[in-house]
Order: C-alpha cells, then structure tokens, then sequence
C-alpha cells in the first residue's frame, strides 16, 4: 500500500469513521492483515511495499492537545515504521497555549515547512479536524500545493476513528475474517466514550449488525448515533446495566463481544462525575 499519487487514500484527511467507505475500510483491514503477518514472518524487504514512498518528503506532526499515552505512541512508531520526519508539537508552550494564536494560523505556519504534511490531532474541540481539512484545504489551493491531511486522534465527545479501525481489525481476527454478521455488547459510558460512537459507522462493514447498549440512563448512547445505527440497518437492544443484560437473555443470545469502555471523567459534568462511584 504506497503512497503513490494514484493511491485514491492520499491527500484525504479521516474525520470520521464515516469518511471512508465500506469497501476502503476492508481493503485497508486486508492491508493491514498482510502487514501482520510480513512483520512476524517476513524480512524487512517484505515490509518494503506497505511503506510511505518518499517518506523525506512528509512531515508528521504529532499535535496532542490531550494527554494521551497509546495513541500518541501508536502514531508516533508509525511514522517511525514509514521513515517520515516526525515532529512532537509541544501546546503548553507554543504561541497557541502562550500568546493565544488560534490553530489554523499556527498549522497553516508549520504546513510551509515541507511538501508534504500529516497532522494527527487530539483536541477537545470536537470537528475540529474536519474544520482544519477545510480551511487548510482552500488555503493549499491558493498557494497550487498539496493539501494537507489531518487525522483524527479524538476530538472531545465526537468520535475516535483510527482507535475504530483498529477495534474493527481485532473483530475481524475474532470472527476469523467473516463479515456476514457481528453481534456485539458496547458497555459502560456510552454517552462520553468517542470510540463507541465511532462504530455506528464502523460497523457497517459486517453485512449484519446487532448492538446491545447496556448503560444506565445517565451515560446512554446519544441519541443521533443511535438513530445513525438504526439508518445503517443494525439491529438495536438496550440494557440498563450488566445485571439486566444477563437476566433479560437468560434464555436469549448474549453477545460473544463484550466492548467496555471506562467512565470518562475528563469529559463528564460536575453532576455525572459526583456519582463516579455509584455508577462504577
């Protein structure tokens, strides 16, 4: 999978799960498949034709406006894997965190520093990818060079693509590669938790889809992903906890899946993040 100019993946930014389609996403898994197993039982060679060409060319810029450990280190030994030049943006101590630059002028400052960019985003400002790939867009047509290309690393409550392609990568594995039907659980703070509200497009991969959401009130899935499931076909049943998931299927089909996700306490409100322990 080079990055060549015909490659219909280069120059497109992921925002969304839903930015690429069904078949981009099987053929990225398909991809990334091949890669697996050259990287356990191939030579370094056979690495060769999964990495970037004319990686000196591309500059990563790993912008975490976030703590964040995996996903940041995930980007970073990927840009790392493909030769690119890679650059930590340190916020705390830029013109954005000190001198109140807003982030288009900053990115638009360090896009005219190679021929070639890659901005990984993590921001509490949901969209915010989404607005950038626009703006920097129109501003790459003006100068007649590249336009950037901005991923999504999580933007506040919105959504959490790349961490979704991976999640779907690992049902695949589980499902020995079969995309007839997937039946899974998503469990725990649906409502704040970006990479469950990724799979209402993610999941579209499987020709059948059933999700059983199994939250108590106060952390349910929101509503417009639960409308965008629907949309996509999946089957939706929802559980006020794991004790009332058990007992409504005790003579039903439980999911083989069980996705949990945390309590996420950095995005919750004063009212939800006073009862962490009774919801636990």
């Amino acid at each position: 999978m080079s990055f060549e100019t015909s490659n219909t993946f280069r120059g497109r930014s992921l925002t969304a799960a839903g930015d690429w389609s069904v078949d981009e996403q099987r053929y990225l898994y398909d991809q990334t498949r091949k890669l697996k197993h050259a990287w356990h039982h191939g030579s370094e060679s056979d690495l060769d034709p999964f990495r970037i060409q004319a990686p000196k060319e591309l500059s990563v810029w790993l912008m975490f406006l976030e703590a964040s450990t995996r996903t940041k280190e995930s980007f970073r030994n990927a840009a790392n894997f493909h030769n690119a030049t890679l650059n930590t943006f340190d916020a705390a101590t830029s013109s954005i965190g000190k001198k109140s630059e807003s982030l288009v002028d900053t990115v638009k400052m360090l896009y005219g520093y190679s021929k070639r960019s890659i901005f990984i985003i993590r921001s509490k400002m949901e969209g915010v990818c989404l607005a950038l790939s626009e703006q920097l867009g129109d501003y790459a047509g003006r100068l007649g060079r590249e336009r950037p290309v901005f991923l999504n690393a999580g933007d506040g409550r919105h959504e959490h693509p790349t961490q979704e392609f991976l999640d779907e990568f690992t049902f695949l594995e589980q499902l020995n590669w079969d995309t007839k039907k997937i039946h899974v659980a998503l469990i725990g703070d649906l409502l704040h938790g970006r990479t469950v509200h990724s799979k209402a497009d993610g999941l579209k991969i499987f020709d059948q889809v059933i999700v059983d959401l199994v939250a108590p009130p106060e952390l349910n899935m929101p509503t417009n992903y639960v409308t965008r499931m629907q949309e996509n076909g999946f089957t939706i049943r929802t559980f006020t906890s794991i004790q009332d998931y058990l007992e409504k299927n005790a003579k039903e089909e439980l999911s083989p899946i069980w996705y949990f996700t945390r309590l996420q306490l950095e995005r919750m409100g004063d009212e939800i993040r006073d009862r962490e322990a009774e919801l636990r």
